[in-house]
């Protein structure tokens, strides 16, 4: 699970980048699967 800190940074950025606004359940689910990418990434990378 991502902590609210960096949901909220998370939010901040897709904010200022994109202009979009998430509701904190879109916010949590866009942060929980760039987490489990990354750790797919980093399982595929030492294989």
């Amino acid at each position: 699970m991502v902590s609210q800190q960096l949901l909220q940074e998370l939010k901040t950025i897709i904010e200022e980048d994109y202009g979009v606004s998430l509701t904190p359940s879109e916010l949590s689910e866009i942060g929980n699967s760039l987490v489990m990418f990354f750790e797919l990434l980093i399982k595929i990378n030492y294989e």
